[in-house]
């Protein structure tokens, strides 16, 4: 038995050696060898080396073709724009809890996020309802929000709808419906909010913050189910001012009620100021000055000597000479 084991062995070895045989294997031709010998041409070129034009490359039979670029690949979007297929997609109908038109999230991820939501909403009377964007998207403001939250809040059950940025939790938003906002307040609402985004940034990874985000909410929810069940009424919050801003606003209150009071004698004393003002300067305008003239004592005989005396002049006729300091010869002014 064993000797025909090895006989089998030795045949097919040799059948093996025989098909080798049959194939020889390149060798390099006197050019080639030259072209090595003298740095032209390296060995290891062969393995980059590109099919030229005419050349069969050995894939032509595999069948592989390139996608020729469509339209859609030219089209760039901004990082602040929401596509406007997406949009409708957004706002358009009511949708499930978790809306993600743009694939934010993987498909594990997304099933996983709709799967918490659809648990909280078997386990609460207040659904939960999550618009994911990107970090830098804005919402267009040609898109009629309120028609929106009136179609989630209005509804037969209360619910919270939460506009969430995946990467950028702190510009998260929250609206709730009119009877659980009736429960908590405006103040319990931010509240809420801001812890949950305490919750969502202490972790580095989107997904994990969006997770983060939504069991916290949850949790605030719960709590505001609570207050709906006892009944309770959130007092209206007044706008808190501090000390100083109301010592000025009175300030200011009781100098309106004085100037109120003394309007009429006080547009009396201003009218007959600026009536004197103008009668003032009216008189001064008209007003005229005579000028003395001096006898001139004569020198040797004569009303006036050679090169001596002056000719006093005065700029206008309608100053006072006192005001009239510069007083030159006539001569000495420049012409």
């Amino acid at each position: 038995m064993r000797g025909a084991i090895c006989l089998l062995a030795l045949f097919l070895s040799l059948s093996a050696r025989a098909d080798e045989e049959d194939e020889p294997l390149p060798e390099w031709s006197a050019e080639d060898s030259q072209r090595v010998n003298s740095g032209e041409f390296l060995a290891s070129d062969i393995l980059f080396h590109m099919p030229e034009e005419g050349e069969d490359s050995g894939l032509a039979g595999l069948g592989l073709q390139l996608p020729e670029p469509g339209p859609e690949s030219q089209v760039l979007v901004a990082p602040d724009e929401i596509p406007d297929g997406d949009l409708a997609a957004y706002f358009s109908q009511k949708s499930n809890s978790m809306v993600d038109p743009q694939k934010l999230l993987s498909q594990q991820e997304y099933r996983d996020c709709l799967s918490f939501l659809q648990f909280h909403a078997s386990d609460s009377k207040v659904d939960m309802f999550v618009f994911l964007f990107d970090k830098e998207q804005i919402i267009p403001s040609n898109i009629k929000i309120d028609d929106v939250i009136a179609t989630y809040l209005y509804s037969d059950r209360p619910a919270v709808l939460v506009f969430y940025y995946l990467g950028a939790p702190e510009r998260s938003q929250i609206q709730l419906s009119p009877g659980v906002m009736r429960a908590v307040g405006e103040a319990e609402r931010l509240r809420a909010l801001q812890i949950a985004i305490n919750q969502a940034v202490l972790k580095s990874q989107p997904v994990d913050q969006l997770d983060g985000f939504c069991v916290q909410m949850s949790n605030r929810i719960y709590e505001m189910e609570k207050a709906m069940d006892a009944g309770v009424v959130a007092p209206v919050q007044q706008p808190q001012i501090d000390s100083g801003t109301q010592h000025n606003q009175a300030r200011l209150g009781a100098a309106k009620l004085w100037l109120m009071q003394r309007s009429y004698p006080i547009a009396i004393g201003a009218v007959v100021v600026l009536a004197a003002l103008l009668l003032g300067l009216i008189r001064r305008a008209r007003a005229t000055f005579s000028f003395v003239e001096f006898d001139v004592a004569p020198r040797m005989g004569g009303a006036h000597a050679a090169g001596v005396g002056a000719v006093i002049s005065y700029a206008s006729a309608k100053v006072p000479p006192v005001l009239q300091r510069e007083q030159v010869p006539n001569y000495l002014r420049r012409m």
